[in-house]
């Protein structure tokens, strides 16, 4: 006996079934996003459309991630990845030409970006040192630093290429990311505005331990005393602590800036019997909620704590 369908339950399916398409055809892109504040600035392009995938939250280093299962069936999903390049996420860029992601798109390569290169820092030859260049010499080296976000002109120029980039893979919605661009940029020259009146008068007399501020340092014109290491994940060892600690003696810091996966210890052994204080600047915003608010939220702070510190500090 055949099975008997009756029109209202044939309609039903066909209604159901034409309801998946025009959803699969009007759906946002699938995007992901590599660190904190570039997923901030693509969430808040993406406002009224869809919300953007973070790939690394938290603490998570870009320099030494390890990718997830999650995250590889996440890229090879995704219509496009957005990601600074291949001097920030470097485990990234090595497992990238093996996923299935449709599109990738590195803000190192976008046109009109200001890049600065990385200094090697040279804390071993007592005769380079060079005063004001960081604890001793520091010379460009020929590579790019990549930490291009920390400043807000090279944010708005990374919002044009978002707002650029959805638009072309969804063309539908092509008015909706070039107003909520435009939006942005205007909050981000606000913020500029914002960040350069609290850190008028500032200038030095602090120092890193990640050389990972030029960008802001350039855009507020700051001036780092002394850079105790070029990269995040390698500690200093016992003759380089040392000779750092005369330093920063010589050159009266008053402020150190350490990054939440630095260990206290060594915080401590920098500043042992020194009036220094410490401070923690987060350039990823580990501890910042993702989304469109990220980035000022993260800007503002990482301000705060320094002119917090540095201020703590000024002669009365």
């Amino acid at each position: 006996m055949r099975p008997r369908f009756s029109p209202l339950k044939v309609l039903l399916v066909f209604l159901a079934l034409s309801g998946n398409a025009v959803g699969g055809a009007d759906a946002a892109p699938r995007v992901v996003a590599s660190i904190a504040p570039l997923h901030s600035l693509v969430a808040a392009v993406m406002q009224g459309a869809g919300a953007p995938a973070l790939l690394l939250s938290g603490g998570e280093s870009p320099h030494s991630f390890s990718l997830r299962p999650s995250d590889a069936r996440m890229l090879n999903t995704a219509d496009v990845l957005f990601w600074i390049g291949p001097q920030l996420e470097l485990p990234l860029a090595r497992i990238l030409p093996n996923l299935a992601v449709t599109e990738s798109v590195s803000m190192l390569e976008v046109p009109g970006l200001r890049l600065l290169r990385i200094r090697h820092l040279d804390h071993r030859d007592p005769a380079a040192r060079s005063p004001g260049s960081g604890l001793v010499r520091a010379d460009d080296d020929g590579g790019i630093d990549p930490h291009v976000w920390l400043s807000t002109t090279n944010a708005v120029i990374m919002t044009d290429e978002i707002a650029s980039v959805l638009a072309r893979i969804d063309p539908a919605r092509t008015a909706l990311y070039r107003s909520n661009a435009a939006r942005l940029k205007a909050r981000l020259t606000t913020l500029n505005q914002e960040l350069r009146r609290q850190l008028a008068g500032i200038g030095g007399g602090y120092a890193v331990f990640h050389d990972a501020y030029r960008y802001l340092e350039q855009q507020f014109a700051l001036q780092s005393a002394g850079v105790v290491t070029t990269h995040p994940e390698r500690s200093p060892g016992a003759a380089h602590l040392h000779e750092l600690r005369r330093e920063l003696a010589d050159k009266q810091v008053r402020c150190l800036f350490s990054e939440p996966q630095f260990q206290p210890r060594l915080v401590a052994m920098l500043s042992e019997g020194l009036p220094i204080r410490h401070a923690v600047l987060d350039p990823l915003g580990a501890d910042i909620p993702p989304g469109p608010e990220a980035y000022p939220q993260l800007m503002r702070a990482m301000v705060q704590a320094l002119v917090g510190c540095m201020q703590a500090d000024a002669p009365q």
